[in-house]
């Protein structure tokens, strides 16, 4: 057993390697001694105490996927080793073989994803100062690609992205080296024998989109992003052996139609987590997320991490969720048939790597159900949103199907009962002869109590002696001759008849014909679910839509804000009224309405003083919200809002370090604000609060001085500006754009 252990954890060396014996998988050598104490499990020995003493640890296997989980999130690829030959049968070792290969960027058990999240694998392939990557949703069949003209834009936006898992060739540029090493817990190098030249990168997209060319999906066969998008395809095919088919396009995500916002932005503005222990509490996403379902809360992560800047898509959002906020009674019926719906997208990715369970086909089948319902919510609706997902395909073949196929409610595959009566005569047969043949058996047990005259005679089973008499001791004198002792226990004696082992053999046999049925038809409805998958992303796609857009109407109902008018880029910003959305509702005091107005002129850049704890930073931040959101599609915290679209937001708020890359706070100030003042354009919003307090104080305000006016003169941004300098007022008197603002603070009561 150990030889083959060692000889398939040779075939497997960067793996966990999980190695089923019996009831449990069990762990030897390196691994274990790895793997214990994350698991929280004992490390033990084979022949311990021996020169052959082999460490080793073990956990159950009906609870593995629970261990799995603890080791992805440690950063490592598990390789599950199971029995793939009934025991009973087998003749010497029972045969084993690796069933699954299971990485952190190519899970899709639902027990093991965060549903409102993404889970991606990224590939990174780098040519001295360019690159490309490749990021690939198995969970979801999500895949795209980003070319990079520099390593700080591929770093930056890998930072936002947060791929699970990275794969990448060889050396990698020392900014995006320390990225993945300080915030990547799982990374792989491609080696040599796995490398992919750019003919077979190519050749692999093509024969997987069944195309010619890839020229169709905006990239040319042979560069970086098609090497970086073959590269994560084909580990991906290999790691849970399947050909991916809910992987239907591939798309380049450019960023002339998004606003950018980096991730120290993200993370200042709390936006996804917050800074105090990384939570949703207290977090933009903690507020706008009303979604009912799963695909909704991913869609909605990415519209806040991605805000549009074109401004049709912005309006078109805008106009779906005001017609849903002026319909309360048909926006809470969408939302209760959006409870049905489940996660179809992942539901669809399980089908096609063979390892959906039927209570997960139930659940597509619930949402197919709902679907047509739901789109007859939104039909006839003049929002254009709203009319594309009122004109969905609600998959009305593939229902059908589910509805003939799939028991009301099904059982699993090991115990039946999966296929509905009347799909196959055969299958019947045999399911009513395993029931019937159960009930000859009670009618056997009632005859042998009756002519042996021993009431408590049960017929019992296990898997050793198949189907027994079980007799208690006290009742042995009564036992018939005929009966065959073969087991002896404390307080009872176990026996065997010729007429009980042919009815065990009817039954047995009914039931493995049964299971044996159940399971071809489920795997053949895998592969109808397989074949109708690109209706069904389209489907699951609708109904995410339709859950963001009621879920930010419901917002604006329920916090009364309002829709903000949409203008070009390098219009002026003007807020009447705003509030910081998240202060306002997680403070117990009331929150003061305030006021902003920022354009291209005489109103360029505000520096804003007042006292310290006066609200400062509150009210950028709140600025900054109110954009975003707005670009995202939502509704705003304020009485009026007028928002010219920015491309950019940056932030630099707060005083943190970086002790462990040796960065002090005053460098990492400096590195921020660089940035900032890198890549800031005449349509950036940029947010500043008190820089050049981390250092001496005439050198502070040389820096702050020096900031609003390349702000004020080459980027020519709109900005607000937060100092505990009051010099800094006087920039008003030389530079047009400059605005003196001050928070007035009044204590009463």
């Amino acid at each position: 057993m150990l030889r083959h252990y060692l000889e398939t954890k040779a075939e497997h060396p960067d793996a966990i390697l999980l190695y089923r014996m019996g009831d449990f998988f069990e762990l030897f050598f390196d691994d274990a001694v790895e793997a214990a104490p994350i698991l929280e499990v004992t490390l033990t020995a084979r022949q311990k105490g021996t020169p052959s003493e082999a460490p080793m640890a073990g956990v159950p296997h009906h609870a593995i996927d629970a261990y799995i989980g603890k080791l992805l999130r440690a950063g490592y690829k598990v390789a599950i080793c199971d029995q793939v030959e009934d025991p009973k049968q087998a003749k010497g070792l029972v045969r084993r073989e690796v069933t699954r290969i299971v990485t952190p960027g190519t899970i899709s058990e639902p027990e093991l994803l965060d549903g409102k999240e993404e889970n991606l694998l990224a590939a990174i392939v780098w040519n001295d100062d360019t690159g490309a990557g490749a990021m690939l949703d198995v969970s979801t069949g999500v895949f795209f690609v980003r070319r990079w003209p520099s390593e700080s834009q591929a770093r930056d936006e890998l930072a936002v992205i947060r791929p699970r898992e990275v794969l990448h060739f060889g050396d990698l540029p020392t900014a995006l080296d320390e990225w993945m090493r300080r915030d990547v817990t799982s990374h792989t190098e491609i080696d040599d024998a796995d490398r992919l030249d750019n003919r077979r990168a190519t050749e692999l997209l093509c024969e997987h989109f069944a195309c010619a060319t890839l020229r169709g999906f905006g990239i040319d066969d042979h560069e970086p992003a098609a090497r970086a998008a073959a590269t994560a395809l084909d580990y991906a095919q290999r790691t849970p052996h399947s050909d991916l088919e809910h992987v239907t396009s591939l798309s380049v995500r450019d960023l002339s139609d998004v606003a950018v916002l980096d991730a120290t932005t993200l993370t200042n503005l709390e936006v996804f987590r917050n800074l105090r222990e990384g939570g949703r509490r207290g977090t933009l996403i903690g507020v706008v997320d009303r979604t009912v379902t799963s695909p909704g809360g991913r869609l909605l992560r990415d519209w806040l991490r991605r805000p549009s800047r074109a401004l049709e898509p912005i309006r078109d959002r805008h106009e779906a969720v005001a017609e849903l906020v002026n319909d309360d009674p048909g926006r809470e019926h969408i939302r209760q048939l959006l409870g049905g719906v489940g996660d179809p997208e992942r539901l669809l990715a399980r089908a096609v790597l063979g390892t959906m369970s039927p209570r997960e086909a139930v659940a597509l089948r619930s949402a197919l159900r709902v679907a047509p319902d739901l789109l007859d919510a939104v039909a006839g609706r003049p929002s254009v949103l709203l009319r594309e997902i009122a004109g969905s395909d609600v998959c009305a073949a593939l229902a059908r199907e589910l509805d003939r196929v799939l028991a009301e409610d099904p059982g699993s595959l090991a115990d039946g009962g999966v296929i509905a009566d009347g799909v196959d005569p055969e299958l019947d047969h045999n399911r009513s002869l395993a029931r019937d043949a159960k009930k000859h058996m009670l009618a056997f047990e009632a005859r042998e109590r009756e002519a042996t005259g021993i009431s408590s005679l049960k017929i019992r089973y296990n898997k050793v002696f198949g189907y027994y008499l079980e007799v208690t001791k006290a009742n042995q004198d009564r036992v018939p001759e005929h009966y065959i002792r073969k087991q002896t226990l404390v307080n009872a004696e176990r026996y065997i008849t010729p007429e009980i082992k042919e009815l065990e053999e009817e039954v047995l046999g009914a039931e493995e014909t049964q299971l044996r049925l159940e399971a071809e038809h489920f795997a053949r409805l895998l592969v109808t679910i397989t074949d109708h998958g690109a209706q069904l992303s389209k489907l699951a796609r609708a109904f995410a839509h339709l859950d963001v857009l009621t879920g930010l109407a419901d917002v604006a109902v329920k916090y009364a804000w309002s829709r903000p008018k949409m203008t070009e880029a390098g219009e002026p910003l003007i807020i009447e009224d705003g509030r910081h959305p998240v202060v306002e509702h997680t403070s117990t005091e009331p929150f003061v309405p305030n006021e902003t107005e920022l354009d291209g002129d005489e109103a360029q850049i505000v520096v804003l003083t007042g006292p310290n704890m006066g609200g400062k930073s509150t009210y950028l931040r709140q600025v900054a919200l109110i954009v975003l959101l707005a670009q995202a599609g939502s509704f705003v915290p304020a009485k009026h809002a007028s928002i010219g679209v920015v491309d950019r937001i940056f932030t630099r708020v707060g005083a943190s370090d970086d002790l462990a890359r040796g960065d002090s706070t005053f460098m990492v100030e400096m590195i921020e604000t660089a940035n900032i003042l890198h890549h800031a354009t005449e349509h950036s919003l940029v947010v500043l609060d008190e820089v050049g307090r981390g250092t001496a104080t005439f050198d502070g305000l040389s820096l702050a001085w020096a900031i609003v006016e390349y702000l004020h003169d080459t980027r020519r941004g709109r900005a607000l500006f937060a100092t505990h300098y009051h010099e800094l007022t006087e920039l008003a008197d030389s530079r047009r754009g400059v605005q003196n603002y001050s928070v007035a603070v009044r204590e009463w009561q």
